[in-house]
């Protein structure tokens, strides 16, 4: 009886692997990392609107001596950007950005003052800001990651001509 049951079994399986179609199917790819922020993206030239900031006129220059203090085989680098109030009340915050390259490592930036990264703004006005990067020689960004905590992130793709010239050795 239990010899029986074990061969109906076993047929059983048999059958369903040759019923079922040979798979040859990719796997699926696992979606965003742990806890990806929401946020829009755009390149260097856009105007970047996540429903409450508006982004625009963003440049990537060398950073000057007073803003960034790159050590032997470093690069500073300032990312600078207007910012300006999207919504009908006021609005104020704090940036924080990072430069990621194409294997998802990153570098924090640094407000260039005080208040280079801050901004507090009524409907409609803008404001300038500026974050400046220490770049380790070999580093070559493809994004920078502009968050605030008070909405979504801002993804600002990087082209190699986006990129300031490296200063002669």
């Amino acid at each position: 009886m239990i010899i029986r049951l074990f061969l109906t079994l076993a047929l059983s399986i048999g059958a369903l692997a040759l019923s079922s179609p040979s798979v040859n199917a990719a796997p699926t790819p696992v979606p965003g990392g742990a806890n990806q922020l929401t946020g829009v993206s755009g390149g260097l030239t856009s105007t970047l609107f996540n429903g409450k900031l508006r982004i625009r006129k963003m440049q990537l220059r060398p950073a000057t001596a007073t803003e960034a203090s790159p050590n032997a085989g470093q690069t500073a680098v300032a990312f600078v950007y207007i910012v300006s109030n999207g919504t009908s009340g006021a609005r104020s915050g704090n940036f924080s950005a990072s430069m990621v390259d194409s294997d998802g490592v990153a570098v924090n930036g640094h407000p260039t003052s005080v208040y280079s990264a801050y901004y507090s703004l009524q409907p409609g006005v803008p404001a300038r800001g500026t974050i400046a990067f220490v770049l380790d020689s070999g580093f070559t960004p493809v994004k920078i990651l502009l968050t605030d905590g008070n909405g979504p992130a801002f993804r600002i793709n990087l082209k190699p001509a986006d990129l300031p010239a490296k200063p002669a050795p």
